[in-house]
């Protein structure tokens, strides 16, 4: 099940009126269900609903009169996506985000995730990751051992996380469902193309699970059937962290000391909801390694696209080499000290197992960029006017 879309966001506020019926759209159960605002209805979809509206039109529409003139077409264009329903931007957004994704899982024990876009004559590789071995994994069925005796402290988490990590995030940088709708939706258009890809990493991957190695681990949830490198949670949480970091920090006249530590609470939180899936049993720590550093590099990857700011650079995932526990302070550090803007001479950057190169060429997309400055726009001050002196 997809870790929720549009996941409610403190979902406890969805008795606001008809509106709460918004919720309903995380598991996009149909456009119908915009219909539930309230006595609005707009073609509910019940078989009652169409009788009663083909007797209402014969009852009213008279004789047929054709019209005297035909509207103008819609403009084209970034701007018609304003005329769309919820769900069919997500569709044309995620799609325009996918657009130029190649993979490339010929060699045996890694894969590269690459761009290619329309004026480009060679791909550009965003993430090579190369797969631990089975002794690396079994090394690492020590922690799983380890973690699990958290897993009564954090079953409540690990439970909610299975279907929304978006309402962690959201709690650093209170999201609220009606003021950042666009927001939301852009979000939400992440974690889709973060899901589409990492699964796409992990059929090229095909790691096997903790309790494949081991029968004691004994998993307290249900072991997903998909590989287990990269973690899909820790992937998607860092993604999320660090996009919603930079639509609500960019440029902004933010005290630099409430930046790092929105930017810390990000990751905190994107690190907790990628270690609970190891004290869940389902995941080693190499692959919330994994996850973090596919998921900044696609958080790189979509700021560019949608914003055309920052860079973005080919990063290294070396597997064998990994030892050890998953720490953000690690992803943190890593982070900091390569900023674009004071260290762009630098590169290899290292990261736990990870490394950092080069800047690529990576083109912003007008039609992500009309998302994204809506979104901007809601995290925007309002101005007011001085009175009159």
């Amino acid at each position: 099940m997809p870790r929720s879309f549009f996941f409610g966001t403190f979902g406890g506020e969805g008795g606001e009126g008809g509106e709460g019926g918004e919720g309903g759209e995380g598991g996009e159960g149909g456009e119908g269900g915009e219909g539930g605002e309230g006595r609005i209805g707009v073609f509910g979809g019940s078989g009652r609903t169409a009788r009663a509206l083909i007797t209402s039109r014969d009852g009213v529409v008279g004789r047929w009169s054709a019209p005297s003139s035909a509207p103008e077409q819609n403009e084209t264009g970034p701007a018609a996506l304003d005329l769309w329903s919820k769900t069919r931007r997500h569709q044309i957004l995620q799609a325009e985000l996918l657009s130029g994704i190649h993979y490339d899982d010929q060699a045996k024990e890694s894969m590269s995730l690459q761009y290619r876009g329309v004026n480009d004559r060679d791909a550009q590789c965003l993430v090579h990751m190369i797969r631990p071995g089975k002794d690396e994994f079994k090394e690492q069925l020590e922690w799983v051992r380890n973690y699990s005796a958290l897993r009564v402290e954090r079953s409540s988490e690990i439970i909610t996380q299975l279907t929304d990590i978006l309402s962690f995030l959201a709690s650093v940088a209170s999201l609220h469902r009606q003021r950042h709708r666009r927001t939301l939706e852009l979000l939400s258009v992440v974690q889709h193309v973060t899901i589409i890809i990492e699964m796409r990493v992990k059929h090229a991957l095909a790691c096997r699970r903790p309790v494949e190695y081991s029968a004691q681990v004994q998993p307290m949830i249900q072991t997903p059937g998909h590989g287990t490198l990269p973690s899909g949670h820790a992937t998607e949480a860092f993604a999320l962290a660090f996009v919603l970091y930079e639509l609500m920090c960019q440029d902004r006249a933010i005290d630099p000391g409430a930046k790092s530590q929105t930017f810390q609470q990000l990751m905190r939180h994107a690190e907790r909801i990628a270690i609970n899936r190891t004290v869940a049993g389902v995941h080693f720590p190499v692959d919330s390694v994994a996850g973090m550093v596919l998921g900044q590099a696609l958080a790189e990857f979509y700021v560019r696209r949608f914003a055309g700011t920052g860079d973005v650079r080919t990063y290294t995932f070396k597997g064998p080499e990994f030892k050890g526990d998953f720490l953000y302070e690690e992803v943190l550090a890593a982070y900091l000290k390569s900023d674009p803007k004071k260290n762009a001479p630098q590169a290899k950057r290292k990261a736990g197992g990870a490394s950092r190169s080069d800047k690529l060429s990576v083109p912003v997309s007008e039609l992500l960029n009309h998302l994204w400055n809506a979104a901007r726009n809601e995290w925007s001050p309002i101005q007011t006017k001085g009175k009159g002196k």
